[in-house]
């Protein structure tokens, strides 16, 4: 009975009944106020770095992205100078072997050139001692 005999049973403004006294019940109400109030701004402050992490998250896919096309393109550029020193050396060829065919041509004209003036002469010649 000590315990029940400790608590004083009063009336508060309202004229409801308090178990507590007045004033640690209103320091109890002023905590559970500021408890909520901390609560809505852990809330807040948890739906804030929600937020924030969401954006991260976003902006590390699109990083990650661009990464990779950048990726992509270096290994298409690189390629592609690969491929023009191929087709350069392949123009290269094809431009050598034109030049040798055209010597090539060049002579054998020369020596076409060269039996027809023979047989031109050689014509002339019989048609001068025919006549």
């Amino acid at each position: 009975m000590s315990q029940n005999a400790a608590v004083a049973i009063t009336f508060d403004d309202n004229n409801q009944i308090r178990v507590l006294e007045a004033d640690k019940y209103k320091e109890t109400e002023n905590l559970k106020n500021e408890s909520l109030s901390f609560l809505k701004k852990i809330v807040n402050f948890n739906e804030t770095v929600e937020g924030v992490i969401d954006v991260l998250n976003t902006q590390a896919h699109r990083i990650e992205n661009e990464k990779l096309k950048s990726v992509g393109v270096r290994n298409k550029i690189e390629g592609e100078s690969e491929s023009r020193k191929r087709k350069a050396q392949e123009l290269q060829s094809l431009i050598n072997e034109k030049k040798m065919e055209l010597e090539r041509l060049q002579t054998e004209y020369e020596l076409l050139l060269k039996v027809t003036a023979g047989q031109k002469l050689l014509i002339d010649k019989l048609t001068n001692n025919e006549s």
